[in-house]
């Protein structure tokens, strides 16, 4: 439910116009493993960095624009055991800019990503209102999407 929030704020701010603002729902992260979870096509939950060049990130100013840029992701995979397994794995970053509001995303930095999972690649998608994109997430948030994974309560708190 909360992508199509996403999509229809996005859609919502590109319609109305350049004197109005971007209005993005905050999405907690055990709402984001719920709607992934829900969602038809396969995601995976990652933990840890992206390396990139950050001359390919778009100006904060940047028209509507999807950009991709090839990462390299180390840190953990989510299983139903946790944020067990080591990966070091390409990503391709997705980051979309809807008039002048543009996805931003850091270098190492340390993020809880949900990554859609096509045939061909990982993906990171990125858009304005960081839907499923956390940087520095807390500890309670880690561990409350273990839990998750694990089969127990996944409400967001």
């Amino acid at each position: 439910m909360n992508k199509y929030l996403t999509i229809a704020a996005t859609a919502f701010a590109l319609a109305a116009g350049p004197a109005s603002a971007l209005s993005c729902l905050p999405t907690h992260p055990v709402a984001a493993f719920n709607a992934v979870s829900e969602a038809e096509e396969s995601f995976v939950v990652l933990h840890g960095e992206f390396d990139f060049d950050v001359k390919k990130v778009p100006d904060v100013n940047a028209p509507p624009v999807s950009v991709k840029i090839p990462t390299q992701f180390k840190g953990k995979l989510l299983t139903s055991n946790g944020f067990t397994d080591e990966v070091d794995v390409a990503v391709t970053l997705a980051l979309n800019c809807a008039g002048p509001w543009c996805a931003r995303v850091s270098p190492k930095t340390d993020y809880l990503a949900y990554v859609l999972q096509t045939e061909d690649e990982l993906i990171f998608n990125v858009d304005p209102c960081y839907a499923f994109a956390f940087a520095n997430p807390e500890d309670k948030y880690i561990e409350a999407i273990e839990q998750c994974a694990a089969g127990n309560d996944c409400t967001p708190k």
